[in-house]
């Protein structure tokens, strides 16, 4: 972070500034900004947030203390300590955000926005990337996409980065509006319209509104790379308090696409890497303009093409050339889905997260390797509220049509996707109610010959299942 001082702290957050000498305080500099108590750095300014389980303010007297120069509160303290400066604000979680508006709008930097119900974090991925094989990147990393990390991602720029690239999450109307105001994207990327939070939004026309957010925070004449294959995302070019702002531009297989992809397919096998994962590509041709880019993604999913053909976008839009954008894919990295080859048996660990639509792609994957039986270990799909049955039914059925031998499900709400998988034909088909009822199950079918894929909800832990697995797979090689 780049200095900062008093003055244009409380401009910024449209605070007053108290502490023993207010006048002498106003020359004070803040090296960099901090919410949490235990990471509190020497010069740092120290934001005092509140949640409905902790309050910043108990911690106020001891970052100070240990170092902070000052502190930005929504009360004051009985007593001041010498040398320090104390901003009111009247929402410290809101005055955060609006510093680093304030922090984002001060450098020539381009920012790239990224939001979606699924596929955010690859996208990201994929986009940065790309955008490396030209310019200094400062991008999200981790999970770092809500009002808290977004804004501590803002403060990390520099003065050296010339593209900036930003997650951005929510579970509830209004939040991408907030991300925005703060972004101030100049290209917003829309991944899709699915399903995840649905039940705190109720219904996907709610999500796509809440997606569209993202343009309230952009000035006229941005633009916006959007997934051109989604069934509600295409209606954004016929909104015109959307398209009469914004410029738009699709990616993806339709012919409405800008940005279209063509001959994609997957080549998973050859020799396994020195820490035991499987070579996977994913391949195809990219039209971009006059120019058709063949690009070979170095991970397994026919999803991918979709962050691919979103990142040649973005490239384009910010004037890369061809060899670059195609260069920039070739070096993704970061597929959180890991294929292990153990022996002869290959193990699909994607037990992060699940949503149906990532559930849907993870079994594409398992569906397209060839020689071998196939099994997936699936369990409940969190936050789907009412929805929740018939999407799990949706799996089961996209799990029979993917034409794998066995399915293993765990937990209640699988039940559906069990019952549903049966009813369209799949031979095998095993209901847990749990991870401690299943682990027997999934060791029978660790055998040689077989590639098994992990996943469900994180809080699930299904992961605990690949590792019974894994250990299986591991005596048997060693046999």
């Amino acid at each position: 972070m780049e200095k900062l001082n008093v003055m244009e702290i409380l401009q910024a957050v449209n605070g007053t500034l108290h502490g023993e000498n207010t006048e002498e305080l106003r020359g004070a500099e803040v090296l960099s900004v901090v919410t949490d108590s235990r990471k509190i750095t020497p010069g740092c300014v120290f934001f005092a947030l509140s949640g409905e389980r902790f309050d910043g303010h108990a911690y106020v007297g001891a970052a100070l203390e240990q170092g902070a120069a000052g502190c930005v509160v929504s009360r004051l303290p009985e007593a001041f300590l010498p040398g320090k400066f104390y901003i009111l604000a009247e929402d410290t979680r809101r005055a955060l955000g609006d510093l680093a508006h304030y922090y984002r709008m001060k450098y020539d930097v381009r920012v790239v926005g990224i939001t979606g119900s699924v596929g955010k974090t690859t996208c990201r991925g994929m986009v940065t990337a790309v955008l490396k094989r030209r310019f200094r990147v400062h991008a999200t990393e981790g999970n770092f996409n809500n009002d808290i990390g977004l804004p501590m991602t803002i403060f990390d720029l520099s003065a050296e980065d010339e593209v900036m690239v930003l997650e951005m999450g929510m579970n509830h109307p209004g939040e991408i509006r907030r991300l925005s105001q703060i972004a101030a994207p100049d290209i917003a990327v829309i991944t899709n319209v699915g399903t995840a939070h649905i039940g705190n939004l109720g219904s996907r026309e709610n999500i796509y509104r809440a997606k569209m957010e993202i343009f309230e925070g952009m000035e006229p004449g941005a633009s916006a790379v959007l997934c051109g294959d989604d069934d509600f995302l295409p209606q954004a070019a016929q909104d015109p308090a959307v398209a009469d702002r914004f410029h738009i531009y699709y990616a993806g297989t339709g012919e409405n696409c800008h940005f279209r992809v063509q001959g994609a397919g997957m080549e998973i096998g050859g020799d396994a890497q020195e820490d035991g994962k499987l070579q996977m590509v994913t391949a195809c041709r990219i039209r971009t303009g006059d120019s058709d880019l063949d690009v070979r993604i170095p991970a397994a999913g026919m999803h991918l093409i979709y962050p691919a053909s979103i990142a040649a976008g973005v490239g384009s839009l910010l004037g890369m050339s061809a060899e670059e954008i195609r260069a920039g894919i070739g070096d993704f990295r970061g597929q959180r889905m890991q294929c292990e080859k153990i022996g002869d048996i290959l193990l699909f660990d994607d037990t992060y997260n699940a949503s149906p639509d990532s559930m849907r792609s993870s079994l594409q994957v398992l569906a397209a390797i060839p020689g071998v039986r196939k099994a997936a270990v699936l369990g409940d799909m969190l936050e789907q509220g009412a929805y929740a049955p018939q999407l799990h039914r949706e799996v089961g059925a996209a799990a029979a049509e993917a034409g794998i031998d066995t399915l293993i499900t765990i937990g209640p709400l699988s039940v559906s996707m069990a019952e549903e998988a049966e009813k369209r034909g799949l031979g095998d088909v095993r209901a847990f109610p749990d991870r401690e009822s299943a682990a027997a199950a999934v060791e029978e079918i660790t055998r040689p010959g077989m590639a098994i894929l992990f996943k469900a909800s994180h809080s699930m832990a299904l992961d605990q299942l690949a590792g019974v697995s894994r250990a299986r797979a591991e005596a048997l090689a060693a046999e």
